[in-house]
């Protein structure tokens, strides 16, 4: 049993009256059920209750004299991530480079993270207008820069795309921040001087350009590949498509013009990202979102790698549906799950090859976490950190489920009704909004390590990781199914993450 949290503790007054203590080093909550006051008289009006309502919390902490000091019950907040309050709201991010470069490689995974961490952001991709206005199937002249119709074509759907995306903007409302992502090719500087100037007729967007450059052949050979399975060159011989997209690619090359300092009269915003995340330039990235946008995408890499997430092993306090205690006493289950989880890394790690053929374990700090990768440990590099520990309970941290539900209903029917913002009263206590900001150093980490990557955490910090990963919805992410003593295994791709379920131990799942 943990010295810091004394067990719960029930007093049976009456049947008119009950006392619920929950005790810790430094906090005492005292709950009125019904008509009790703080001396335990059975009159009902809540004034003999110190003035307080009957449905409140009334926290008290003991001051250096031995005075206690009242507290309200915290209402739940929605939480804002760091900067909200004088960033800039609404941003268009311009792509540029050859076709090719890893531009909607780029893309992608900016729509994840800043969706993931409660951004609205959205791609306006150029060549899906064109495939969608019946040009799919083009060929190469229609890219090149003496046809004039078709250039006169290519500069029109530009602008209608544009401004699609500063209606997006401008429809989100003045408070709520918002990224377009306009993907295309703008190599030229008339493109891009272009889109300044549209760019100044708006009030509120800030725009930034993001530049993909990308020599290395083995990138390219796989992205050329890549390109030949979109729409334009569906039914094609493959032969004959990647001689045409070569071909267009050599139109593009022809009057490409590489983002220079000079631009926009030398106030030229930008960031260029050399062979997807190898070496990045930023050039007057600054605000908030530009900066973490520029941070993000200089950890990005496309290496082969696996991350595993699993929850940490059955523990006592799980059975029991003890919420947030720190315990590392485990079932037989549970350590039995232990020895399976470090043999099934141990043969998952010689089916990867090159640098994610090394492993690194990340868990939390709490006991659960370290009697789960007791044996890993022996084998691989171990890191704990506490941003992986469990959603915080504040002032209910100890406390059984059940008990919180027939005690709490406030609480209980707070968070049900919005578990994602619904924030535990008291000190320190989360929502899992909270938990996705806590966590974000932890997603750049998985981003940037070419290694392959165990989590050990509790369920709603994999909830959270795992939402990342698959693109879930901010709403969805407390409500995802992730059995214990199931590994996940997810890839991460160019078309994204795919995953894999992976049972190392059948027993029936715990409910949440």
């Amino acid at each position: 049993m943990s010295e810091d949290v004394i067990p719960v503790v029930l007093y049976s007054i009456s049947a008119a009256a009950l006392l619920y203590v929950i005790r810790t080093r430094r906090h005492e909550i005292l709950v009125r059920k019904s008509g009790l006051d703080l001396k335990g008289s059975a009159d009902s009006s809540p004034s003999r209750v110190r003035g307080v309502s009957a449905d409140h919390i009334v926290a008290l902490e003991k001051s250096d004299k031995g005075a206690l000091i009242e507290h309200p019950r915290r209402q739940a907040l929605k939480t804002d991530f760091v900067g909200f309050s004088t960033m800039q709201r609404k941003l268009i991010l311009v792509m540029v480079g050859l076709p090719a470069r890893g531009k909607s490689y780029i893309v992608k995974m900016l729509i994840r993270y800043l969706t993931w961490t409660g951004i609205s952001a959205k791609v306006f991709n150029v060549g899906d207008f064109r495939r969608k206005l019946g040009l799919s199937g083009v060929d190469k002249s229609f890219f090149e820069a003496n046809n004039a119709e078709a250039q006169k074509t290519r500069e029109s759907m530009a602008a209608q795309v544009l401004d699609e995306a500063y209606e997006w903007l401008s429809a989100g409302g003045e408070d709520e921040p918002r990224v377009a992502l306009f993907d295309a090719t703008n190599t030229t500087r008339a493109r891009r001087a272009t889109l300044l100037t549209r760019n100044r007729q708006e009030t509120n967007a800030t725009l930034l350009f993001v530049e993909s450059i990308c020599d290395d052949e083995e990138i390219l050979h796989r992205n050329y590949s890549m390109k030949l399975q979109n729409n334009d060159y569906k039914g094609m011989d493959p032969a004959v498509a990647l001689a045409d997209f070569m071909q267009r690619v050599k139109a593009y090359e022809a009057v490409y013009e590489e983002l220079g300092d000079d631009e926009d009269d030398g106030n030229i915003s930008y960031i260029k990202v050399y062979n997807v995340g190898r070496k990045v330039v930023t050039r007057n990235t600054t605000g908030y979102i530009p900066s973490q946008i520029a941070f993000y995408l200089q950890n990005i890499h496309i290496e082969p790698r696996k991350i595993w997430l699993t929850r940490h092993a059955e523990s006592l306090d799980q059975v029991n549906n003890i919420l947030g205690r720190d315990s590392g006493d485990l079932t037989d289950a549970g350590r039995q799950y232990c020895l399976m989880l470090t043999r099934f890394i141990k043969a998952q790690q010689e089916k990867v090859m090159g640098t994610g053929h090394e492993v690194l374990i990340l868990a939390g700090t709490q006991q659960v976490h370290n009697a789960t990768i007791e044996h890993l440990q022996l084998i691989y590099p171990c890191v704990s950190t506490p941003l992986l520990n469990e959603l915080r309970g504040g002032d209910l941290d100890g406390i059984d489920r059940t008990q919180l539900k027939a005690l709490f209903p406030e609480v209980w029917e707070g968070r049900m009704h919005d578990k994602l913002n619904y924030r535990y009263p008291g000190a320190g206590g989360e929502s899992y909004a909270d938990v996705i900001q806590r966590i974000r150093p932890i997603i750049v980490e998985l981003e940037r390590q070419r290694r392959s990557v165990l989590v050990v955490s509790h369920l709603a910090v994999q909830r959270c990781l795992y939402g990342y990963f698959m693109g879930t919805a901010m709403s969805e992410i407390p409500y995802l199914d992730l059995p214990k003593h199931v590994v996940i295994e997810l890839t991460p791709g160019p078309f994204g993450t795919t995953e894999k379920a992976i049972p190392l131990f059948e027993r029936g799942d715990l409910t949440e």
